[in-house]
């Protein structure tokens, strides 16, 4: 009687479209992950190309959002001459908001006036005199009555407190309310015009 054969292990090569699809069922795995699973949140994770949007992203207070509002309209309107950093600008006639007697005043009317009309002629700034025209740039805002006086309201507030250390913020009513005292002036202020109306709280 002949001998049964010895058993014999061969080694079969896993099929390689089984390993493709076993690569591509993980790697859309994790994709869905990455979508849908709350660790990787594209509010967070997503790249930012500069420091200013994360800034944006941050929470803000009602105070601090409308400093910032003020500050994005003051860069686009203002900032061309008085510079970012409201040192103003000599050679062109622009002077300096920084320590300016003008906006540090105990309300917020005369720079008001000065962003409704524009001062023209020479005006005087930290003991040095000016003679450029300003652009009026409180009547060139966008929006109706309201929303003018509301960013008015934040670009003086945003001056005030960055280049002249005054905490108390402007407010959209009292902007309103000066600018309706103002409506029938034409033409732009002297230095003189402002300096005779009394700057109150």
């Amino acid at each position: 009687m002949a001998s049964a054969a010895e058993p014999r292990v061969e080694q079969t090569p896993v099929p390689i479209w089984l390993i493709v699809l076993l690569f591509l069922l993980l790697f859309l795995s994790m994709v869905y992950f990455d979508q849908h699973g709350a660790w990787f949140d594209q509010r967070v994770y997503t790249p930012y190309h500069s420091f200013a949007q994360v800034v944006d992203m941050w929470p803000k207070d009602d105070e601090k959002r409308f400093l910032a509002y003020g500050q994005k309209v003051f860069s686009q309107q203002c900032a061309i001459c008085h510079m970012e950093t409201g040192v103003g600008n000599p050679a062109n006639n622009c002077p300096p908001l920084v320590g300016s007697e003008w906006i540090t005043t105990p309300g917020p009317g005369r720079l008001v006036r000065i962003i409704s009309n524009a001062p023209i002629g020479p005006i005087e700034v930290n003991g040095k005199v000016y003679n450029g025209t300003m652009v009026a740039v409180g009547n060139q805002l966008e929006g109706d009555e309201r929303k003018k006086s509301e960013s008015i309201a934040a670009i003086v507030s945003y001056v005030r407190k960055t280049f002249g250390n005054i905490p108390k913020l402007a407010t959209t009513e009292q902007v309103l309310a000066i600018r309706a005292q103002i409506a029938n002036h034409t033409g732009s202020f002297t230095a003189q015009e402002l300096k005779a109306v009394p700057d109150t709280e």
